[in-house]
């Protein structure tokens, strides 16, 4: 026997939504996740038409098939209220859950029968409005119901609803504006490397192609956001061999192929870019990276058009899960953005001096009304802001699961619903005060004039995550059914203007929750840390490089939280690949020598990138008491020194050595323009030899000897000018010495 607690299953995923501005909420499993495996439920209803009744007479046909044991007697009942149509989105919410809806004036349609021998039977049912009595326009319970013959119990229950809105009649336009996220966690570290192969698989038959084939079916009434960093990817794959985690991969002409289909699908569409990578710009205000927060939403747009080859604005910011606070909306209102995506509970309605008190807090309470979609939101920039709130129980029912029988067709059926209730609670102004539109569509009295004018409202439909999965067959029949109800007007995000008689509004909501689900603030310190690192490799190069800011702002990306795991690995790789491209840069440590007691010291720095740098080389002593720099301050400063690709650069630091022999140590630290740090300071040994003064000593020794040399042999020369002949030499020259007389006395007689 079934239980109870299983005939409402499918109703959990799909009806059993938020109920918008009446507080009453029941959980959906989350988007893009499989719910737990459930009882199979024993009702099917695969059909209920016409989704709108139109026309009095005309038969509405209900269909499905009921599943059990086969043999077994089952009794097949169709329920409706002739009562009354509901009067609020709060009765429809508490008519699903079961939570204080009830009517006394319930008509029946039953059908009995036993099970075949496969276990099934497929029922009928045709009613006409009239049958079914109802009585004006308006949104009318349906439930058909299925139980055991012999005991009565309940075996399976579907809750739907009947809009019936007949010709003629005057019903209150709603304008309806849808906004769909073209959005992917990013697949690349730097610019080279991709971290994993996902992309390919996603963009051929998994979440982007569905995503595709969506845009290519839905017409000009959707507003896109597309994330910029996802066809930056997807270009990097279809161009040319790409690297993942270190294995070489051709390029994949599937991604191309999906790009250049996006681009005609969204030609002539509004298309709005999200901020670079879609980042989580809480968390960057939150934790003082506003330059990262105000760079992506520039990046974003620029890079938009030139990929889609047309300009596209990203004046909408569309925070991760449609909340925000005050101090992330200044900085979106100071980097240009002019309207913002939020959830509907993110700037709840307030019903002047009707604020409860709840634990210490004031508590707005529910609109009786749905308001406008629209409103004025002050900033610290010059202009405010637009908020543009999301309705969170269409927003649920749109990016519902689906994938369960006949819970498309539920969904639509609940989608019309909620939005002719929408179109029948029509407030009226009326000297600045609303009034409830009353079952025949007249507005009702607020005590004062009774001349009412009615005031055009606008709704808002979202996926409820950025990185939904939708079924496209479902998103285009639910647009389709949209634009052909009577009541409904599909327009774009960008049409959706503050109107003059806006609902009092309380103040931003942003809880703990909110907090906590943000990006940490462990995981940013390593992102800032990291920006610093790229701000110095982009500032060394003459013309300023870019390379890894990119890099930088994918770590910031919002699809993150909660993957701190898969965040820390590729914020690895990025700093891998930063610290390789310092590396480049690099400063010689081979030993230096320094004889005496000053001189100078040669530092060697090598520039093996691919570009000119633009660099500064400061020098401290690491061993003061033995070595000092000499210069004020005992720090060498050179100015900023251009550096040839592929060269080399000599600095010669003049030092003093205090104390002769043994080894000290100079600390070399390279600088960008700006001086700030490049790389870390590199050690460079220098051995004081102290040979100076020895030298010296040896010099001067040799000096003094060659110059006695020198004097001796000068005198020697002038002794010999001033005695030309020796001892010897008086008698005459030697030639003479052995008895020969003299010239003058060989004279003759």
């Amino acid at each position: 026997m079934i239980r109870k607690a299983a005939l409402l299953t499918l109703l959990t995923a799909l009806l059993a939504v938020p109920a918008g501005m009446a507080g009453t909420a029941v959980a959906a499993p989350p988007p893009g996740r499989v719910a737990a495996a459930a009882p199979a439920d024993p009702l099917f209803v695969s059909e209920i038409t016409p989704e709108v009744v139109r026309v009095a007479t005309a038969p509405v046909t209900v269909a499905g098939t009921v599943t059990g044991t086969a043999g077994s007697f089952v009794r097949v009942a169709v329920r409706y209220s002739r009562d009354r149509p509901f009067t609020s989105r709060a009765e429809m919410a508490a008519y699903l859950s079961e939570q204080g809806y009830a009517t006394t004036n319930w008509s029946t349609r039953v059908q009995a029968t036993l099970l075949d021998q496969s276990g099934k039977l497929p029922f009928r049912f045709t009613v006409t409005p009239a049958e079914l009595g109802m009585p004006r326009p308006g949104v009318y319970p349906f439930e058909i119901e299925v139980t055991d013959a012999a005991t009565g119990q309940r075996l399976g229950i579907e809750r739907t609803f009947l809009t019936y809105a007949p010709k003629g009649e005057q019903i209150p336009k709603v304008k309806l504006a849808v906004a769909l996220p073209i959005v992917d966690r990013p697949h690349r570290a730097d610019d080279a490397t991709f971290m994993d192969d996902d992309l390919s698989a996603s963009l051929t038959s998994g979440r982007l192609a569905s995503l595709l084939q969506t845009a290519q079916d839905t017409g000009d009434g959707v507003t896109w956001f597309v994330d910029p960093a996802l066809l930056d990817d997807v270009r990097v794959l279809s161009s040319g061999p790409r690297s993942v985690r270190g294995t070489r991969k051709n390029a994949d002409p599937a991604a191309g192929q999906w790009l250049n289909g996006l681009r005609s699908a969204l030609t002539d569409k509004t298309v709005v870019a999200t901020p670079y990578a879609d980042p989580d710009m809480a968390a960057l205000v939150h934790h003082g990276l506003d330059k990262q927060a105000a760079a992506s939403i520039q990046r974003g747009a620029a890079l938009a058009t030139e990929l889609l080859g047309r300009e596209i604005h990203g004046t909408t910011a569309w925070p991760a899960g449609g909340k925000i606070d005050r101090d992330a909306v200044d900085e979106l209102a100071m980097s240009g953005v002019t309207s913002v995506l939020l959830s509907g509970d993110a700037l709840p309605p307030r019903a002047a001096n009707q604020d409860a008190t709840q634990n210490g807090q004031v508590v707005p309470p529910p609109a009786q009304t749905t308001p406008d979609a629209a409103a004025r939101l002050d900033t610290i920039a010059d202009n405010p802001l637009t908020a543009l709130l999301a309705d969170p129980t269409l927003s649920a029912v749109l990016g519902g699961n689906v994938s369960g029988p006949g819970a498309a067709m539920l969904a639509r059926q609940r989608f019309l619903a909620e939005t002719a209730m929408i179109a029948f609670e029509q407030p009226a102004q009326q000297n600045g005060q609303s009034g409830q539109t009353g079952q025949n569509g007249q507005t009702g009295q607020t005590g004062q004039d009774t001349t009412a004018k009615t005031a055009s409202r606008t709704v808002i439909a979202v996926p409820p995550s950025h990185l939904w999965t939708p079924d496209p067959a479902f998103v285009s029949g639910l647009l389709q059914a949209a634009a052909g109800a009577p009541w409904l007007r599909m327009t774009s995000l960008d049409s959706v203007k503050p109107g003059r008689a806006g609902v009092p509004r309380a103040d931003l909501t942003y809880s703990v929750r909110d907090r906590q689900s943000e990006l940490s603030r462990s995981y940013l310190a390593t992102v800032r840390k990291l920006e610093r690192k790229a701000d110095a490799v982009a500032t060394v190069t003459e013309e300023h490089t870019d390379v890894f800011h990119t890099a930088i702002l994918r770590l910031a990306s919002a699809s993150w939280r909660g993957d701190g795991k898969r965040a820390l690995s590729f914020a690895g790789q990025v700093q891998k690949a930063i610290d390789e491209r310092i590396d480049d840069v690099s400063v010689l440590d081979t030993p230096r020598a320094v004889a005496g007691s000053n001189g100078q010291v040669p530092v060697s720095v090598a520039n093996n990138l691919d570009k000119d740098i633009q660099i500064k080389v400061r020098v401290t002593s690491a061993s003061k008491s033995r070595l000092a720099i000499a210069r004020p301050g005992g720090v060498y400063l050179t100015p900023t020194t251009t550096i040839l690709s592929g060269r080399s650069q000599l600095v010669n630091v003049p030092v003093i050595v205090r104390n002769e022999g043994g080894d000290a140590s100079i600390s070399v630290q390279l600088l960008t323009d700006g001086d700030e740090k490049y790389g870390s300071a590199v050690r460079v040994v220098v051995r004081a030899t102290g040979y100076t003064g020895i030298a010296l000593v040896i010099v001067g020794a040799a000096v003094v000897i060659m110059l006695a040399a020198v004097v001796m042999r000068i005198l020697r020369r002038r002794s010999r000018k001033a005695f030309p002949f020796g001892p010897d030499d008086e008698e005459g020259p030697p030639g003479d010495r052995q008895g020969a007389v003299p010239a003058e006395r060989t004279q003759s007689p």
